[in-house]
């Protein structure tokens, strides 16, 4: 392992070039103790519900040298994904290409043109990837808990790389950008003053949940996750279409309609979103969500 510094300068013109709208550089530290306290809070309410893997792990999530001993640098970078023209009927975020696939790719590419040695996450880790994104300054904690990126609101994909050198500058958190309380009730009733209860959120009833929807579920604008605590964050306002070709919807996608939905066969759900991360709800499940949304009431 080198003991030179690493250069946060060229890993931030590195991590621009390619395709990255924000770069942020923290130390590799425990996460902080009123974070950590409310984290575990989180977990004691059950509000990750069937996410039984937010469960495992705690100390990891906590202490990132255990997830990757000699750590010293956690590199926060965030992606742009919202769509010029979305399918409206699928959450912002599942418009295109699998994320995790997209932003691991081009973090290698990262890690490489840089000489940087150490590991790349997405979203399949045991990391905080919010908590980072704040404590490395990329952008602010929401009233609804999202992280929103200046210039580009909350429509942001969040990746981290952990590396075994120390860095010649770390970035500090924007200023007022961890509200005391993160929950926004009179948008989403799953948004509470001690986080969000995933059991009362869309997203996680179409996406993660296995089994028969609650009947009090009612699908309205989307039938695979949900934007509604996106679009009425106030950051919202800022978020601007994404040049990341792999985040547009097809042609096909985009000419979907109710009617066409309805009659959705499994080699259509192949055809449309392969390579999409879509595919975690598996095709029974989004029929599932597809016969609730089309319910007579819930059109809109």
């Amino acid at each position: 392992m080198s003991s030179a510094l690493l250069n946060s300068n060229n890993i931030k013109a590195q991590a621009l070039r390619l395709g990255f709208v924000a770069c942020g550089l923290a130390k590799a530290e425990p996460v902080d103790e009123n974070f950590a306290r409310r984290y575990q809070h989180w977990l004691d309410l059950d509000y990750c519900g069937e996410m039984d893997y937010m469960r495992r792990n705690v100390e990891m999530r906590l202490r990132p040298d255990l997830l990757v001993p000699g750590v010293k640098t956690i590199v926060s970078l965030a992606m742009n994904f919202m769509p010029e023209k979305p399918q409206p009927a699928i959450s912002l975020y599942a418009q295109g290409k699998d994320y995790h696939e997209v932003m691991k790719q081009r973090m290698q590419e990262l890690m490489q043109a840089c000489e940087l040695e150490g590991r790349c996450f997405v979203d399949t880790a045991p990391v905080l990837e919010r908590y980072w994104a704040w404590k490395s300054g990329i952008g602010i904690v929401t009233q609804s808990g999202l992280i929103s990126v200046p210039g580009y609101g909350p429509t942001v994909f969040l990746g981290e790389l952990f590396l075994t050198s120390e860095a010649d500058h770390y970035d500090a958190p924007l200023p007022h950008s961890m509200p005391e309380e993160i929950g926004w009730t009179k948008v989403c009733p799953a948004l509470t003053p001690e986080g969000l209860d995933a059991r009362l959120c869309i997203s996680y009833q179409t996406i993660e949940h296995r089994g028969p929807l609650p009947e009090e579920l009612e699908l309205k604008r989307t039938f695979y996750g949900c934007d509604r605590c996106l679009r009425a964050t106030p950051q919202f306002a800022e978020s601007q279409p994404t040049t990341e070709q792999a985040f547009q919807p097809s042609e096909a996608l985009q000419k979907m309609t109710a009617e066409d939905w309805e009659g959705l066969t499994e080699e259509q759900y192949r055809t449309l979103f392969k390579g999409s991360a879509v595919k975690r709800a598996k095709f029974d499940g989004l029929k599932r969500n597809i016969e609730r949304w089309l319910k007579p009431h819930n059109k809109k």
